[in-house]
Order: C-alpha cells, then structure tokens, then sequence
C-alpha cells in the first residue's frame, strides 16, 4: 500500500552548498540543497533560487557564480547563510567563512569547501517563483587531503570529506552513510549468461 499525497517538494538526498557570487570585494553567500548536474559534455550544473531574496538577481546581473559543497563542521556556518539576507549584512564577515580567488570566475570559492566549482551561466529560465539557472562548470577544486589519489578527481575520499546533507520535505541535516555497492557493476549481478 501507498499513501498519496499530491504535488509536494520532498527529494532526498541532496548536498547542501553555498552559492557565491559577486567578487573578492563584494561577495554573497546563499545556501542552497536544490543543485544536481544536468549534463556532462559541455559539464554543467542546475542550482534553484527563489526570488524573495536577492540572490538571483546577483546571479543574472554577475554572470557567474560558484557551488561550494559543505562538510558537516561548518553545519550551523552554512545554516546562517541560508537565514539570512545579503541585503543586509556581509555573510562572509558575520558567519567566519572565508573568501579564495576563483581561478576562472569572478565569483569566490570558500577556502572551508573542500569541494568548490566555478561556473558561468549558460541560461536561466523562471518557472512559478524559483529560477533555475544552468551553470557551465568552468573549474573545479578539490582539498588535496580530501583525495585517496592527488592525480584522480574521482578518489575523493567520501568520510574524510563528511558532506552535509538536506533531506528535503524532511528539512533535516544528515550525513552519507556507509557504501553499498558500485554503480555500473552490480546490476551485473542480474544479467544472464547471454
């Protein structure tokens, strides 16, 4: 048995991040758990803003931003910026964050992201109250420490790395669990001999 319940917005998991734009002068900070990847050739993303704040606006007019995955250590630092309006206070100042130079992008990464991703905006679209931006990812950094391999962006080491995660609908934070299996290789198990 099922129980339904209409249009909701439940989806679970998803990696809380903080979206930054502006420059190493006039930066933002808005937290963010509605960002997937849309497409690998050219690599990029979709983040989801909503536009009661500000944030989107500073998208569009900056014409790039960046998508820095959180760890769980800085939980309440991440929290705050999803709190509070860029309107009114420097996020980076209030919250202890700290600003790095994006290698392509004006936009900064934060230095306590062991994951950041530079993007430029490719296209934007407004659909009811929320826009959705289309981000070309146009670098990626990665905490050396965080990878089993420091020459394979793929090793990163997924307990060293703690990813906050939102469940959505929920509105909890949790952490990754243990690993199950290996995608691309266990539905293997059920093909026959054919």
């Amino acid at each position: 048995m099922k129980t339904s319940f209409g249009p909701h917005k439940i989806m679970f998991p998803c990696p809380t991040s903080l979206v930054v734009t502006g420059t190493m002068e006039d930066a933002n900070i808005v937290t963010i758990a509605w960002v997937s990847l849309l497409t690998s050739k050219p690599p990029t993303l979709g983040v989801s803003v909503g536009t009661r704040g500000f944030s989107g606006e500073a998208i569009k007019s900056n014409g790039d931003f960046t998508v820095n995955i959180v760890p769980v250590s800085i939980m309440k630092e991440a929290d705050f910026c999803g709190l509070r309006s860029g309107k009114d206070i420097d996020k980076f100042k209030e919250s202890g964050l700290t600003k790095m130079p994006s290698a392509v992008v004006k936009s900064p990464i934060i230095k306590e992201c062991p994951l950041n991703i530079e993007c430029r905006l490719a296209d934007w679209r407004l659909i009811g109250r929320t826009n959705h931006f289309v981000g070309e990812i146009v670098e990626t950094h990665v905490d050396t420490d965080k990878l089993i391999n420091k020459d394979d962006i793929s090793s990163i080491d997924i307990e060293a790395f703690d990813p906050l995660i939102y469940i959505g609908g929920v509105r909890e934070y949790r952490r990754i669990g243990e690993k199950v299996g290996d995608p691309y290789k266990i539905g293997n198990t059920l093909k026959g001999d054919s």
